[in-house]
């Protein structure tokens, strides 16, 4: 019967209501329950099957945890976060980086390339972050299941593309999650292209960028700055795909001298 109404369209035959099976009870499973129902709710039972054995193993013991980040994500967002603009580079200075295995690794590597990893963080890199963090923001509030001002999702939501809240309406959340992620996509593929320079930009250039971007990132994460992660993790992919792409010139080019065909 469900493939003879997805068939409906096409065979013009529709399934007869009156041979629709019914319900043996009045109650339903609890898997079928909205997330918003109390358990103990005499409308639903519990489901001995697999997918209630399954269900029931479904948990989000972080939630409280996630709605309290996000009251206090929105309070630091309530104050001014150029604060430590001026002395961004001083601030850098002072941090102990060199004890973390990734960032000295990164370093090594970005500095084989003839990159200035000390060079001070150029206005035009902090003026991608405050874009990026602007926007995610605008973002995390505008896309939150809840109508109050002072509830907005978190960082991790808007990246992962999930919302971790409860919704008496699935369906609400899920179409949500959808804009969320095309919206979230498209600001993270604008920033890549930021961080990509201008047409006559060279690899070198698009490298000591996104070296520079990261290292604003831990920065700000150390201040524990709103975007501060995940805008790090979209320059350490830039940093990633820049050395790439110089390595294959460069093996280009071998091949070219040597007569060999790439």
């Amino acid at each position: 019967m469900h493939s003879d109404a997805v068939d409906y369209p096409k065979s013009g035959q529709p399934v007869e209501l009156a041979a629709i099976p019914r319900l043996h009870f009045r109650t339903r499973p609890d898997w079928n329950a909205p997330e918003t129902v109390n358990d103990n709710s005499p409308n639903y039972y519990k489901s001995q099957r697999a997918i209630g054995r399954l269900f029931r193993e479904i948990d989000l013991p972080a939630l409280k945890t996630v709605k309290r980040r996000s009251r206090i994500q929105h309070r630091r967002l309530m104050r001014d976060d150029d604060s430590d603009e001026e002395s961004l580079d001083e601030h850098f200075s002072n941090l102990d980086l060199y004890t973390d295995t990734l960032y000295s690794t990164v370093e090594e590597r970005v500095q084989e390339f003839g990159i200035d990893t000390d060079a001070n963080i150029s206005e035009d890199c902090r003026d991608i972050f405050g874009r990026y963090v602007s926007e995610l923001r605008n973002i995390c509030a505008s896309h939150s299941l809840s109508y109050s001002k002072f509830t907005m999702l978190t960082e991790e939501e808007a990246i992962i593309g999930t919302i971790v809240a409860k919704s008496s309406q699935p369906r609400h959340r899920k179409d949500v999650m959808a804009k969320l992620r095309e919206t979230t996509e498209h600001l993270v593929r604008g920033i890549r292209e930021e961080l990509d320079g201008d047409d006559d930009i060279s690899h070198e250039e698009q490298l000591s960028l996104a070296w520079a971007a990261w290292k604003l990132s831990v920065v700000k994460l150390s201040h524990e700055r709103f975007g501060a992660k995940s805008f790090g993790w979209i320059a350490l992919g830039q940093i990633f795909e820049v050395i790439g792409t110089i390595e294959e010139a460069a093996q280009r080019s071998v091949s070219a001298k040597s007569g060999r065909r790439y």
